[in-house]
């Protein structure tokens, strides 16, 4: 792929202002040169005459004719190889997840900031998609191969032997979820769920599918826009209304991979769907209460807020384990389960931090799932 000072890349947009606007940006950021299209059939046309020119498309979803999905649908057909982010004034959840199923390497939503519109571009001009094989070996398209990559990665997860970690790189990239800051965060809640899980009691296989799951567990961010994730501010409430459908959209994800390869059982994918339920009934996204919310999900919720509270975000610094351990008691019989709670606190502050030295972030301030400030941590995961 381009380097990002040779590349070019094709834009989008009905709307001649938005068009001209992102243009602009990338220019202005020296991410390459750039073509500009009002439509997703003039952008084919300029597709088919220099494909192996083009190293990024940035489209409008919602334009006359077709849309941007469509476009991304014929253009993971026709040269899979290209990276395609999209970009909407309205977020649509069903079409979100269908851009993730075909292949779309990002979403944005408007108002995007230059900064953010800048870094999502950048990270995919260095590559951060594995490479896809051309398109006369795609002869079912882009979504069966999307699915292939998922189902390849789970399988590998749950081999005796396997690396879940390499697996979990390659589904976040298949995915475009943004790995180098999810991963870190994905290692530190899986090994904090299995010291929890062992605490507990749960047995070998049991806490196998406890780390397999928490290492899933934000896979769902894929269709969530990127610059409500990276966002340094508090969200309004209509972009927490997006933000909490990556749970559910994740299971739905893996949910939706053909052949059988993931059972809607699994413990792994009731990890994905149920982390953010609360034992007290004002989670989401079912509202479950104690014992409705699987046990493994329970014990993940505990590890996830410990990491959420350590960890720095762009507006917080993070706080020390013994903060984290006040927070969570303080939250023990709303938010966390008792028993497991219980099983937490013999988990010694040497383990947590040998669990952080194993797995730094690899920002001075990552963004993950965005969260609010550490005093209102526990009340609003």
């Amino acid at each position: 792929m381009a380097a990002p000072a040779e590349a070019r890349i094709v834009v989008v947009d009905d709307d001649y202002v938005m068009r001209e606007y992102l243009q602009n940006v990338l220019l202005r950021g020296g991410l390459g040169c750039t073509a500009g299209f009002e439509s997703g059939n003039a952008a084919l046309c300029y597709l088919a005459s220099t494909p192996d020119t083009i190293s990024l498309i940035l489209s409008d979803i919602n334009m006359p004719g077709m849309s941007g999905v469509e476009l991304l649908r014929t253009v993971k057909a026709v040269a899979p190889w290209i990276p395609l982010i999209l970009i909407s004034g309205l977020y649509e959840r069903a079409e979100a997840v269908a851009a993730v199923h075909i292949g779309a390497a990002g979403y944005l939503l408007k108002p995007a900031l230059p900064g953010e519109i800048a870094s999502l571009v950048r990270e995919h001009l260095r590559g951060a998609l594995p490479d896809l094989p051309p398109p006369c070996e795609q002869k079912h398209g882009a979504q069966p191969a999307v699915h292939a990559a998922i189902a390849a990665s789970l399988h590998t997860m749950r081999l005796p032997g396997g690396d879940p970690v390499a697996s979990l790189v390659t589904l976040f990239a298949t995915l475009g979820v943004r790995g180098s800051e999810s991963l870190p965060h994905s290692q530190r809640v899986a090994a904090y769920s299995r010291l929890i899980g062992a605490e507990y009691g749960l047995g070998s296989e049991a806490l196998e599918e406890l780390e397999i799951g928490a290492l899933l567990h934000d896979v769902g961010n894929a269709a969530i826009p990127h610059n409500l994730l990276v966002k340094p501010d508090k969200l309004t409430d209509d972009e927490w209304a997006v933000m909490k459908t990556h749970s559910p959209i994740g299971a739905d994800l893996l949910n939706s991979i053909p052949d059988g390869n993931v059972d809607s059982e699994r413990a792994e994918v009731d990890i994905v769907r149920c982390h953010h339920e609360k034992v007290d009934g004002s989670g989401y996204p079912g509202g479950l209460v104690k014992d409705q919310i699987p046990i493994l999900a329970r014990i993940f919720a505990v590890a996830d807020a410990l990491d959420a509270i350590c960890s720095d975000r762009p507006y917080r610094r993070g706080s020390p384990a013994e903060v984290a351990r006040h927070e969570i008691d303080r939250s023990t019989g709303s938010h966390f389960d008792p028993a497991v709670v219980a099983a937490f606190r013999r988990v010694t502050d040497l383990q947590l931090e040998e669990v952080r030295r194993r797995f730094p972030d690899r920002q001075a301030t990552p963004a993950g799932l965005n969260l609010p400030p550490t005093k209102e941590l526990c009340g609003a995961l």
